[in-house]
């Protein structure tokens, strides 16, 4: 009977084994290395004047690098903190709010745009206005032009480049053209769905879109990058310069000798709408696809792809303010955007729950964003596999800690809580966070749980975010001199980021 306790105990314990720590380098460090390596060579291969970028891999564990200059012909160094101007990446913040907005129930996606625009005449004049829903705004299926490239648009900003435009203004240049497609029978890029977007919000919640979004966003994330592009002077903005395609006519930079933007910024609104940098835009990406903001239903909602030609259905495409698409075998989430003289990308991994950015101070660099991002993916892939086993051990390290300090809430942290997990052994099947804890507080109460230390161990990636794990437990109980040993074996799976067992089973 004594011997089946103790086996229980040993079960119990082995449930949550912990790694002793092997490893003496920091495969971060050697990443970082090789990374900044290779966007060095990127910006001197490409001729591009500079790159900030950011790879957030875990909430612990983020790499910030800059390379090049920002003012390519007074060759002032590129800083990883600098600020550009973002374009339509912008629209992940708006399209969030908008979301959590139906999430609660203030919006829906079905409700009609003229429920909420119908009072304003200048809406009646737009095509297609009597059948388009918010979510044809959001996924742009809704057929309207997009206003920025109207002759009417363009003539009026290229004489006034600098002069303040209400959102309001800036849409009229669609007024009376016809649609481009019919509602939901097509796609249409178009900044057009999301200043109305942005006028909807505004008009439900009676606050400014600007302070909506510090509130429910750039404050909890301590966005400290991110600032609203509304003025003619923004600190740290890095130079940006134009590429040979300038349909707004601008000089070849657009920051003056006064370091204030030779436009100004406010036209763009909620089709954008920030100055910006790769480090908040990994963790805002982040943010809304691993944190509970949005819920696991609205998450869904939100990669509901349509083709970018039918508007149907499709396994890629655009979902309701993100664009989802297939890259290395796997599927990603996230935004590109452009500005008179900067380029931006984001993306969220979903097998490998890491987030990628990259902003560029050159806008002639926008048909390089993809093949430069893949280059540095090619040598973050070299990498992941190390990080991970490093990642498990760190995490089985700390785990035999909090054990060794007879912290129990401590050591279940290894745990999946999100899904139904279990333990096998001689002494039978044990299911569910609850139950297991419960155990290790009954059968190892403060005085009794002993050292611990596990050796021997080997892992085995199985997928993108499972690993099978087997090592061997070695426990000293106060007041006996035996050691109590064993083997065991557990399934990891990352979740978020992090890696938690799922599976184990002891003997």
């Amino acid at each position: 009977m004594q011997n089946k306790t103790i086996n229980l105990k040993i079960t119990l314990l082995i449930a949550l084994g912990v790694f002793h720590l092997g490893y003496a380098q920091n495969p971060y460090s050697e990443l970082e290395s090789d990374l900044q390596g290779n966007l060095n060579k990127i910006v001197k291969e490409k001729g591009i004047p500079g790159i900030t970028f950011s790879l957030l891999l875990d909430g612990k564990h983020q790499i910030n690098l800059a390379s090049g200059y920002s003012d390519f012909e007074k060759k002032t160094e590129l800083h990883p903190s600098a600020k550009m101007l973002s374009g339509s990446t912008g629209k992940l913040f708006f399209s969030t709010i908008a979301l959590k907005m139906i999430q609660e129930g203030q919006l829906g996606l079905d409700d009609k745009v003229l429920e909420y625009l119908g009072s304003e005449e200048w809406y009646k004049t737009f095509p297609n206005h009597s059948e388009i829903r918010i979510k044809n705004l959001l996924n742009h299926t809704s057929g309207l032009p997009r206003h920025l490239f109207q002759p009417e648009f363009l003539e009026d900003f290229i004489k006034n480049p600098l002069s303040e435009r209400a959102p309001e203004d800036c849409i009229q240049s669609i007024s009376n053209k016809p649609a481009v497609h019919p509602v939901g029978g097509g796609w249409a890029y178009s900044d057009t769905n999301y200043i109305l977007l942005g006028l909807i919000i505004e008009k439900i919640t009676a606050k400014n879109i600007y302070d909506l979004v510090d509130t429910e966003l750039i404050k909890p994330l301590a966005l400290h990058l991110t600032v609203p592009s509304n003025t003619l002077a923004i600190d740290g903005l890095a130079q940006g310069h134009i590429g040979p395609q300038n349909p707004f006519q601008l000089p070849s930079k657009v920051l003056d000798a006064n370091g204030n933007l030779v436009l100004n910024p406010s036209f763009e609104w909620t089709g954008g709408g920030f100055a910006t940098n790769p480090a908040d835009l990994t963790n805002l990406v982040r943010y809304i696809h691993e944190s509970s903001y949005l819920n696991e239903e609205t998450k869904k909602q939100l990669i509901s792809a349509v083709s970018m030609t039918t508007g149907e259905p499709y396994d890629n495409g655009y979902g309701l303010g993100s664009f989802i698409w297939s890259k290395m075998e796997d599927e990603r989430y996230g935004h590109s955007g452009f500005f008179p003289g900067y380029v931006s990308h984001v993306e969220y991994s979903k097998n490998r729950q890491y987030a990628i950015a990259i902003q560029v101070n050159d806008d002639g660099a926008y048909p390089l964003l993809q093949q430069i991002l893949y280059e540095m993916e090619l040598t973050i892939e070299k990498h992941l596999d190390g990080i991970d086993e490093f990642k498990i051990r760190q995490n089985f390290a700390e785990q035999e800690k909090c054990w060794n300090q007879e912290d129990i809430e401590c050591y279940m942290q290894a745990y999946a809580t999100s899904e139904p997990i279990q333990t096998a052994s001689t002494a039978g099947m044990t299911y569910g966070y609850d139950d297991i804890i419960g155990g290790y507080k009954k059968y190892f109460p403060k005085g009794r749980m002993g050292k611990l230390h596990f050796d021997n161990i080997s892992t085995r990636r199985l997928s993108d975010n499972l690993y099978f794990v087997t090592g061997r437990f070695n426990l000293k109980f106060p007041g006996r001199d035996d050691l109590a040993q064993g083997w065991f074996s557990v399934n990891m799976k990352r979740i978020n980021g992090d890696w938690k067992m799922i599976t184990d089973h002891s003997s």
